[in-house]
């Protein structure tokens, strides 16, 4: 790999370098025009991210699943916008900053590879022809100097940015790009990470009629100056026309549904008790995964029925995390935000309050101090230290399986923001 200063590479404003193999004529700029015709045509398109997370404490360890997560991603202007699959709406959050802890990799769906072919940014290098991956490609080296990066490096609430070298491969006949390799270099010490990489795998997707170039599979690593990794690897999937979508969100309101459907707005405080449906996988779960639960009772307030027994109420997975210590536990974080009814969903905003025993449910409560039973016996309560309001967290022993259907909450309902 090369190393030039930025400086160079803007007064010189060179798209390849002098090296030891020369390009073929009109290659670079036909591929550059190739990719900028892929570019302009992504924010057509919405698709979902699977991004599985793993880690290990040293190299010499096997790599451990850590938890999965599913995301919506979009292109618009200069963003990546992400949000829960399905939902038509997105973050106003970073991606980072909803999921709250651990490792994630972003930007690798569109804006990463957008900056490696930005030739005022970016130093190139021809490196001749071979086979990458089991098909005859073009290799080049590239360099972008940190002084123009858009690579973010964060550990610890300390964010820097960092400058990177790689290389990628084109086809020889298409002129698709088919794999990116990128290291990052001049890490700041005081983020505490020693290596941070990441590799692009490129192949088209049908989406209707059309074909559309994406990085399929992505594969991102940082390891820590203590030797602790972590593995973002992510697959993009369930491509759809994103205009298509949002022309939807605006389409005319439907016909008032008849005055025996209408509900009553639901007043801040009431309890809705529910019982899960379907139950939870937890080796499986992912950020993002739809849940579905019933309400038990009739919701009433005096004689007036608001909501019926049976009533469906959707929501999602926010959050599955995985401890090894004391014992395998997991910490789950749920969210139901809609009421189906009378044909329609209605939004909901609602907080878990309590949920009934069940086998592998670890007692919570808002302190942590242990208690004694009368043979002696301690047990000792777990300290709920994520209270969110329109969320719920339950403690599960790994041990014990995966949540039951039929599980029973209570959710209060809250008042607007």
């Amino acid at each position: 790999m090369f190393r030039i200063a930025a400086g160079v590479v803007l007064l010189l404003g060179l798209r390849c370098t002098a090296s030891a193999f020369q390009a073929p004529e009109g290659l670079f700029d036909r591929f550059l025009e190739r990719m900028e015709g892929e570019q302009r045509r992504l924010p057509d398109y919405v698709c979902t991210q699977t991004i599985e997370r793993l880690g290990r404490a040293s190299a010499d360890r096997e790599l451990q699943r850590i938890d999965t997560l599913s995301v919506d991603v979009a292109v618009t202007g200069d963003r990546e916008l992400y949000g829960r699959p399905g939902a038509k709406n997105f973050y106003r959050k970073s991606l980072a900053e909803v999921i709250g802890t651990g490792f994630v990799s972003t930007g690798r769906f569109a804006l990463f590879t957008r900056q490696i072919l930005n030739t005022s940014k970016t130093m190139y290098q021809y490196q001749g022809q071979n086979e990458r991956p089991g098909k005859p490609a073009h290799e080049f080296d590239f360099e972008v100097d940190p002084a123009t990066s858009n690579y973010v490096l964060s550990s610890g609430g300390i964010e820097a940015k960092t400058g990177y070298q790689g290389s990628f491969w084109i086809h020889a006949d298409t002129l698709d790009l088919l794999r990116v390799e990128v290291q990052a270099f001049d890490i700041p010490a005081n983020l505490g990470l020693s290596e941070a990489k990441t590799t692009l795998i490129y192949s088209r997707m049908a989406i209707g009629q059309d074909s559309i170039l994406l990085p399929v599979l992505t594969t991102a690593t940082v390891v820590a100056t203590d030797g602790l990794e972590n593995v973002n690897r992510i697959q993009v999937h369930g491509c759809r026309r994103f205009q298509t979508e949002s022309t939807l969100s605006f389409a005319p309101p439907p016909e008032p549904t008849p005055a025996s459907h209408e509900l009553v707005a639901l007043p801040s405080g009431v309890v809705l008790e529910l019982a899960l449906e379907g139950g939870l996988n937890l080796e499986s779960a992912t950020v993002g995964q739809p849940l579905r639960a019933s309400l038990v009772r009739d919701l009433r307030s005096g004689e007036k029925l608001l909501v019926p027994q049976g009533t469906v109420v959707r929501g999602q997975v926010v959050q599955v995390e995985r401890r090894a210590m004391p014992y395998p536990t997991y910490q789950i974080g749920l969210t139901f935000d809609a009421l189906e009814f009378g044909g329609e969903s209605v939004p909901l905003r609602a907080t878990l309050d309590e949920t009934s025993p069940a086998v592998g449910l670890i007692q919570q409560s808002r302190k942590l101090a242990p208690t004694f039973q009368a043979r002696g016996k301690a047990r000792m309560e777990v300290l709920v230290r994520k209270v969110q309001s329109g969320e719920g967290y339950l403690e599960w022993d790994a041990r014990k399986g995966q949540i039951p259907p039929g599980l029973k909450m209570k959710w209060r309902v809250m008042g607007e923001k």
